[in-house]
């Protein structure tokens, strides 16, 4: 299919069961310009309201047309402030699905996790995880066959399923991040539904785009 980049690696010894939940989210800020009205107190400045308020002095100035130090209790000043206010934004998230009662072992996280980076080493860490929901979803399909392994190595008319097994570049290691994201897929997270194949080709009705990956 199609090839990818590089990177390092990463060793597993144990069998896996364990279910996998990525959330991304920020905070952003909104800030509000407000003016209101303020009633000079006895001891007060124009540099205390300043402060008080948030203002610089020259604009509580400007404001009120006041250049010089001049005010007395009761007179009115005009202030205006910034109130802020927190935002949460939610980036996409995956949540992966109950993990798979069927047992995987390391040798199938590493195996996986190297085709997701020889194949979408450059891609987001969303598209790494389809390209593994792909091999997963070949192993449940009645299709192909029906461990990950096999899936990986399959043959079809004397060549490789996969470019990167085909022309060796599987057998780079694997980053700790693109292990996370076979551990995902493994575990049931799963953003392409029942897509079977994938490739970096024009997106077509009915399939599904991501990064610069097409799933189908």
């Amino acid at each position: 299919m199609i090839k990818f980049k590089k990177h390092k690696s990463i060793f597993l010894a144990s069998a896996l069961t364990i279910g996998i939940s990525i959330i991304s989210s920020q905070n952003i800020f909104a800030a509000t310009l407000t003016t209101r009205n303020y009633t000079v107190k006895s001891g007060d400045t124009l540099s205390k309201i300043a402060q008080k308020y948030k203002e610089s002095l020259t604009t509580l100035r400007k404001d009120n047309n006041k250049w010089n130090d001049s005010i007395f209790p009761g007179q009115v000043l005009k202030v205006s402030g910034t109130t802020s206010v927190t935002v949460k934004k939610t980036v996409p998230s995956l949540k992966a699905a109950a993990p798979s009662t069927k047992k995987y072992t390391a040798s199938d996280l590493n195996l996986l996790a190297r085709l997701i980076t020889a194949e979408a080493g450059g891609e987001s860490y969303i598209a790494q995880v389809a390209v593994g929901a792909v091999v997963m979803n070949r192993v449940k399909s009645s299709e192909f066959p029906n461990s990950i392994s096999a899936v990986i190595n399959q043959k079809y008319n004397g060549s490789y399923q996969f470019t990167c097994v085909q022309n060796g570049n599987i057998k780079r290691p694997a980053p700790a991040s693109d292990v996370k994201a076979a551990l995902a897929a493994i575990n049931g997270t799963n953003p392409i539904k029942n897509a079977l194949f994938f490739n970096n080709g024009v997106k077509k009705s009915g399939s599904i785009k991501i990064g610069n990956m097409i799933f189908m």
